[in-house]
């Protein structure tokens, strides 16, 4: 029992003696009078006099920074308060006093400000960002910043970047605003944009959606990204990495209202709207536009607006309109307009009109327009007009132009360049005056006519289309070989005839433009028609060689005339 008491004892003198020991580091009393010199030389004066030594990580703090201090037989503890604040703890290790960052300041900032190594002006919007922590601020008009960090074991290492100049790295003390001084660096033209989809956050949207301190840190920090698995926002600027959004690819964002990021390997939802500086891959949803600097590959979803300032490879769906510079196989569904600056096998499909500069597409279908400016064109529907340079495929729609065709258009007005556009005037058994518009190729062309018989008891009208084709017999004869249905008036608008025509043409060539036209025709009339005025033709046909087929009659006519072509 008396062992047990004595070595209770031996241990209880020892731990009071190493806590007397610990304490005394600190409350040993030292005089300083120093003026305007490093933090280092200040510690070792104190260390000296003290008696100890003392150990720190040298990115804790800048040691080279100057200070004045004055005390006079005050303690240890009270001299590293004046020195270094209370952003420190203490550990006493034998003769050794260790310098560690206080675990219970969970944040702290630093401050500076940015000046132009040469003239000395103050740099305005540079950004000063911790990798780290993914944390950034730019400087204000008169190149002040300060940033606010969560307290961490090591000091961490700051970059300043700006448009024009050469990045800077140090380590930002917290007990003093700091002077950074960037170098200008030379900037050639072919270097001007140094983030290669500067476009985006220049364009008409970003321009009025992203401030300008956002737009320029984007660019400042061009070559720095980050891929991170998510990020929620409310604003551009708004979100769960702050500022650093700009680069920070995702794969799954969240933005409430709008977001700016710079890329999306994933999902990317917003309410309102989407802004991307670089690629996106799989899926893109806004409520009413999408805007994306680089490249989409998979399926881009907005209510009123897709644009894609590089390249598309999926599919663009917008309630109002869909833009891309290039289109790679892809397919763009739009209420209103497509566009697609390059095109390699591109499909469209508009409410309006769709449009491709260069390139070649698959099929535009629109409401009233298409206009293709590229390589060929395989399909193009439109309800009133399509345009293609070089058509290789079918045009159908009320007026079709290209520049050149090996495919055939289908409208009422047909024009090529160097096509078929012949206007003809002719005679045949019904009616002595026919006018028709013939135009397209030669191998395919259509066909607008209209006739007028002024005879008295034989007086009608005729209207209707046609398509025909031209077979080449020498230098000076051409054979054709039309068909066209036509409506034939006798004196009733609401009981109008059908007639149906087979025209084969053979064609003299003359040294002018003028044409002559000869050759036999087959009619096919079917009438409900039962009571005639006197004046209007009653039974065409009956005085050439003919036969009733019911309600039908067939026969056999000609037709004279001349053609002008240019």
């Amino acid at each position: 029992m008396k062992f047990v008491r004595w070595l209770f004892l031996l241990v209880s003198g020892v731990c009071l003696s190493k806590g007397s020991l610990a304490q005394r580091l600190l409350t040993r009393p030292v005089t300083i009078a120093l003026h305007r010199q490093p933090i280092s030389r200040v510690l070792e004066q104190v260390g000296q006099q003290g008696g100890f030594s003392f150990s720190y990580n040298a990115q804790l703090f800048n040691s080279d920074s100057l200070v004045s201090l004055r005390l006079q037989q005050q303690p240890v503890s009270y001299a590293l308060e004046q020195l270094l604040g209370d952003r420190f703890m203490y550990k006493e290790t034998g003769n050794y006093l260790i310098i560690q960052l206080n675990s219970h300041e969970r944040y702290y900032s630093v401050s500076g400000i940015v000046l132009d190594a040469e003239t000395g002006e103050k740099v305005e919007l540079a950004s000063i960002y911790d990798k780290s922590q993914m944390i950034v601020t730019s400087s204000n008009q008169e190149g002040y910043f300060r940033l606010r960090l969560k307290a961490q074991r090591s000091a961490p290492l700051f970059t300043v970047s700006r448009l024009g100049y050469a990045d800077t790295t140090l380590v930002i003390p917290p007990a003093e605003q700091v002077t950074i001084r960037l170098k200008p660096k030379a900037v050639h033209l072919n270097e001007v944009v140094v983030n290669p989809y500067a476009k985006g956050e220049n364009s008409w949207l970003a321009n009025r959606l992203l401030s300008r301190r956002l737009r320029t840190q984007s660019q400042n920090l061009g070559e720095f990204f980050v891929n991170l698995p998510y990020q929620i926002a409310l604003t551009p600027g708004l979100s769960s990495r702050g500022r650093l959004s700009t680069q920070v690819v995702n794969k799954v964002s969240i933005n409430l209202l709008g977001g700016y990021n710079a890329g999306v390997n994933g999902v990317e939802l917003a309410g309102v709207f989407n802004i991307t500086k670089n690629n996106v891959r799989s899926l893109q949803v806004a409520g009413l536009f999408n805007l994306v600097g680089g490249q989409v590959r998979g399926v881009q979803l907005a209510g009123l607006h897709n644009n894609v300032l590089d390249t598309l490879a999926g599919v663009q769906v917008a309630g109002l309109t869909n833009v891309t510079q290039v289109s790679q196989r892809a397919l763009q569904v739009a209420g209103l307009v497509n566009v697609a600056r390059q095109s390699a096998h591109a499909m469209q499909i508009a409410g309006l009109s769709n449009h491709i500069r260069q390139g070649s597409s698959r099929f535009q279908i629109a409401g009233l327009f298409n206009s293709h400016s590229g390589e060929h064109t395989r399909i193009q529907i439109a309800g009133l007009y399509n345009y293609s340079k070089n058509l290789k495929g079918v045009q159908i729609g009320i007026v079709n132009q290209t520049d050149s065709t090996s495919g055939v258009s289908i409208g009422l007005v047909n024009l090529t360049r160097y096509g078929k556009r012949t206007l003809s005037l002719s005679a045949n058994e019904l009616v002595p005056l026919q006018l028709a518009f013939k135009s397209g190729n030669r191998y395919f062309y259509t066909v607008l006519l209209a006739g007028y018989s002024p005879i008295y008891e034989s007086q009608a009208f005729t209207f209707g289309l046609g398509i025909g084709r031209e077979f080449r017999l020498s230098e000076r004869f051409d054979f054709a070989a039309e068909f066209s249905s036509q409506s034939l008036y006798q004196g009733s608008w609401k009981e109008m005839a059908s007639l149906y025509r087979f025209q084969p043409i053979v064609r003299y060539k003359t040294r002018s433009p003028w044409v002559f036209i000869i050759g036999p025709t087959g009619s096919l009339y079917h009438s409900t028609q039962l009571i005639f005025p006197t004046s209007y033709l009653a039974q065409p046909g009956r005085r050439l060689p003919s036969a009733d087929l019911g309600p039908s009659r067939a026969w056999l006519g000609g037709q004279v005339g001349l053609e002008f072509s240019w």
